[in-house]
């Protein structure tokens, strides 16, 4: 389900709310079971480095919420990629 930016002015934005974090999120995006709750942005991103001390190292997901999140436009995904939310 997207979750489009909304107008606020002349700029799009995300939800709001009160405190960070305000999402409740599961899942990986790694299994594609990625999901919150809430509607402010999260822009995720996957961390892998070749070798750790000689031995593989897994990738690493980490995500940011940002409450308020502003596009030039209104109707934009505010979420990077788009998140499943529940």
């Amino acid at each position: 389900m997207a979750n489009l930016t909304v107008a606020a002015g002349d700029n799009g934005v995300a939800g709001t709310a009160s405190a960070l974090p305000a999402a409740t999120v599961t899942g990986t995006l790694a299994a594609g079971t990625f999901s919150a709750t809430e509607t402010t942005a999260l822009r995720h991103s996957v961390a892998k480095t070749a070798k750790g001390f000689g031995s593989a190292v897994a990738a690493s997901e980490v995500y940011s919420e940002t409450q308020g999140f502003r596009t030039a436009y209104s109707g934009v995904e505010a979420d990077n990629p788009a998140v499943t939310r529940t």
